[in-house]
């Protein structure tokens, strides 16, 4: 039975580094699924929002504890797997997290550069009613919930990096070199789907630059720090445009 098998299997050596590549974009595809399915935001609002409002929390609360149900999910799915397959598939890559700090030196003038770029076109594109109506999606009552927000917010792109842009990037990196970048970029796509439309295009562009840096400078930090950076300076930039941050206290 073996034998007849073996026909339709790659060839061999297997070892628990060839056998790891090959399994990771069933992992990868396995994860976007579960997250799509289950872990989204959305995902919250419909399975536990009708219960949370009939013990009279709102809507708007609920959008709240909707971020913090996908952080814990982005968590568990984008590190805490990620990390018991590593353990059973240990890759035969030096930093395979990409958690380096000091090989970020001589990239710095390249980051700071991006955040300055990326500053005034969020602040136009936030004169859109479309885009202050849709951001932050949780509208904040006092400057002490929106902390606790953003906190849990950025959390999720500590994760959402290191799955791609260390994870998965530094594990297909030594079979495809920068070929990498692209691989990871689709499955990095598909994670904006529901987003608003540009947004969703944007983030093919801003996949391919954060996947570029990471592999510069060997470190996810980067991406951490500028995905962070433009997202909660949408929220702010969102609340500013529609006379939110006036009321804040």
């Amino acid at each position: 039975m073996w034998t007849y098998l073996r026909q339709y299997l790659p060839p061999g050596p297997f070892d628990r580094t060839t056998v790891g590549l090959a399994l990771l974009p069933v992992l990868i595809a396995l994860i976007m699924l579960v997250v799509d399915r289950f872990g989204l935001q959305n995902t919250f609002v419909r399975e536990f929002g009708p219960t949370l409002l009939e013990r009279g929390i709102g809507p708007n609360e609920i959008q709240f504890y909707a971020q913090i149900y996908f952080s814990a999910f982005a968590l568990v799915c984008f590190v805490l797997v990620p990390l018991a397959y590593h353990a059973l598939f240990p890759p035969n890559v030096d930093n395979p997290f990409g958690f380096r700090l000091k090989s970020c030196r001589p990239h710095l003038l390249i980051y700071l550069g991006i955040i300055v770029v990326m500053i005034p076109i969020l602040w136009f594109a936030s004169a859109s009613p479309s885009f202050y109506r849709f951001y932050p999606m949780y509208m904040p009552i006092s400057m002490g919930m929106w902390f606790l927000y953003e906190v849990s917010y950025m959390a999720q792109f500590f994760c959402v990096e290191f799955f791609f842009r260390g994870f998965t990037l530094f594990r297909l990196e030594p079979r495809f070199g920068y070929h990498a970048i692209t691989i990871m970029v689709v499955p990095y796509a598909l994670l904006h789907i529901h987003k608003p439309f540009p947004e969703a295009l944007a983030s093919i562009v801003a996949g391919l630059v954060l996947g570029m840096l990471a592999l510069k400078s060997r470190s996810i930090w980067p991406g951490v720090i500028i995905h962070c950076t433009v997202a909660f300076c949408m929220d702010w930039f969102a609340l500013i445009r529609s006379g939110r941050m006036a009321v804040l206290s």
